[in-house]
Parts: structure tokens; C-alpha cells; sequence
């Protein structure tokens, strides 16, 4: 027996992401097909499986329309409220799959561009997320960074002292992706700080980083404590999977980012004993059950239980 496989406390699925395929599976049949504007959810696996079961993919709601479609959905991710206009205009039926904590985040946007707040979204500017974000703030005082030297100020407020130095207005609200890491957020909301509150300025810090986001990187730090190589599994395109090989990492930990057994390089595993296993808010059960039948197949001890899953109640999560 080479060692144990020990998995963290809390990995796999969120409650959003089941809700979504819930709903999604519903909507699509055979004979009723629906297309998803871009993936529904980022896991290659459920992708391809929902395809099967009447669930295609376009990338824009025309492409939906001109492939025949009379139904399309928007997916966990969100997205802007032009793309539900678009197909109204097409006749198409539309099924809103967006996760309630991205909404909520929507509906934080537009909350603070009413209140007079110049937007700053932490994330990925090319996440569908983060452009549905935009998209809902409705407004051309927002952006996305997840830098602050990518945004459009170069001077702290009070400092400005040419033509070509831009300070930031007085009033900013920063709000973030829900898939971040916490620590990196707030690091960037620090340095956003020295920028605005200076000469009156005013800055709205709101983390809207999710509830099941959190707690998944929380028990990475747990698992780190107890192994000495972490497999994270989850798609390539999945945001929140690429993070928590971030947090392993940043924990001292050997990790590698697969998505699904697969993918496993037996090299890596050389000379390791304990070996932890993590996942993605959008992997499935199976596939993690996979990587675990791989590991016991090349002497790896089972773990006794395999109650990995926190479920989340809506009524616990802050009503922005």
C-alpha cells in the first residue's frame, strides 16, 4: 500500500450548479431540443452528456435561431440582459439557468450605479460572468481588472500633477467575480484604496465572492495540512477549479489541475504518500469517484467516507 487518498471536506457540485442542471435537463428532450449560449456549465463531461439528452450548444442566441432552435438558455454564468432582448426579437423562448448568487451580484451592480458609484468588477474581463455583470450595471463607468494597473486611472486622487495623469472619480464600488480567491481580492481592493480615498474620495468594497466558493478553498487549506500532492479535478474553463490549484499551491502543497483520471501522470505521484483529491464547483460526482477507483487501482488506500458535499440555503447567503 503506497499511502492513503484523503479528500477534502468540501469539493464537487455546489447547490447552484445542481440547481442549473435541474433545471437545464428539464427544458431539454429529444424531441424539444434546447441550445445553451456557450457551455451551461464549464465541465467537458456534463457537457457532453446533456448533448445526448437533447442539450446542444451555440455560441451567440443567432447562431440558436439560424441552427432552428425555438428555445435557448442562459447558463450558471449568467449574461447581460441584451442577450434575453435578442431573443425576444428572434421569437425565441429563453430559460434563465443563472445561478441565484450571480444574480444577486447583477443586481448589486445596478443597485450601486443608481447610488452614483463608478463600477470596478474583480475578475476575468472575458468571463461570461464578469460580462454579464457589465452588461446588467448598464452603464460606461464599470470595469473589469483584476489588476489596478489595468484600470483607466494612473494617479492617486489629490495627485495628479499633468495632462497625462488620470485619477479615479470620488465615488468607486468594487465588486468580484464569485469565483475569486478572497485573499488576492482584498489584496486588490487595498491598493484600489491608496487610489480613491484620498482628497475626499469614497470607496465601496463589496465582496461578493460565493458562499460555496469560499468554503471549497477553506477546506484546501485543511487538506493541505494532511497530504503531500492535491489532484484537483474539474474542466480546463472552470474558474473555480483553476483557483483552488491556486490555494493548494499557495499552501506549500504540489497540486495539478487534471479533469478526470485520465489525465493522472503516475511521475507525479513518485515518492508520495498521502495524496488529496479536490474538485470543482462544476465536476460531478462521478468523475470524482473515478479518479478515486484510479488511485485505489495503483495501491492507494480508499477513503472511509465519501460525505465531501456542503449544501448552501439561499436564505443564508446576504441579500445584496
Amino acid at each position: 500500500m503506497k499511502g492513503k487518498i484523503v479528500l477534502a471536506d468540501a469539493m464537487g457540485y455546489c447547490w447552484g450548479v445542481r440547481r442549473t442542471l435541474d433545471i437545464i435537463q428539464r427544458a431539454g428532450r429529444p424531441d424539444n431540443q434546447i441550445a445553451t449560449i456557450g457551455d451551461v456549465i464549464h465541465n467537458p463531461q456534463v457537457v457532453q452528456r446533456l448533448r445526448q439528452a437533447g442539450v446542444q450548444t451555440a455560441e451567440t442566441v443567432d447562431d440558436a435561431s439560424s441552427q432552428g432552435f425555438q428555445q435557448v438558455a442562459i447558463t450558471a454564468h449568467g449574461a447581460s440582459p441584451k442577450r434575453n432582448q435578442r431573443a425576444e426579437d428572434l421569437g425565441l423562448s429563453m430559460v434563465d439557468t443563472t445561478c441565484p448568487l450571480v444574480t444577486k451580484v447583477q443586481r448589486l451592480a445596478q443597485k450601486l450605479v443608481k447610488q452614483g458609484y463608478f463600477i470596478v468588477v474583480y475578475g476575468d474581463a472575458g468571463h461570461p460572468e464578469v460580462r454579464g455583470i457589465l452588461g446588467w450595471a448598464d452603464t460606461s463607468r464599470a470595469v473589469a481588472a483584476k489588476h489596478v494597473e489595468d484600470l483607466p486611472w494612473n494617479a492617486a486622487r489629490g495627485r495628479t500633477a499633468s495632462d497625462d495623469q488620470i485619477a479615479p472619480p470620488r465615488k468607486v464600488a468594487v465588486i468580484s467575480q464569485t469565483t475569486k480567491i478572497v485573499d488576492e481580492f482584498l489584496a486588490f481592493t487595498r491598493n484600489l484604496t491608496d487610489l480613491v480615498a484620498r482628497e475626499g474620495g469614497e470607496i465601496r468594497v463589496c465582496n461578493t465572492i460565493c458562499a460555496p466558493t469560499t468554503e471549497r478553498q477553506n477546506a484546501i487549506e485543511r487538506l493541505s495540512e494532511q497530504v503531500d500532492a492535491i489532484l484537483v479535478i474539474g474542466g480546463r474553463k472552470s474558474s473555480n477549479t483553476a483557483r483552488l490549484a491556486e490555494v493548494a499551491r499557495g499552501h506549500g502543497v504540489i497540486s495539478y489541475h487534471i479533469e478526470c483520471e485520465r489525465d493522472i501522470d503516475h511521475s507525479w505521484l513518485r515518492d508520495i504518500t498521502n495524496v488529496g483529491i479536490t474538485a470543482g464547483a462544476s465536476t460531478p460526482d462521478d468523475v470524482i469517484e473515478g479518479v478515486i477507483d484510479h488511485l485505489a487501482m495503483h495501491g492507494y488506500e480508499r477513503p472511509t467516507s465519501h460525505a465531501w458535499q456542503s449544501e448552501y440555503d439561499l436564505e443564508h447567503e446576504p441579500a445584496y
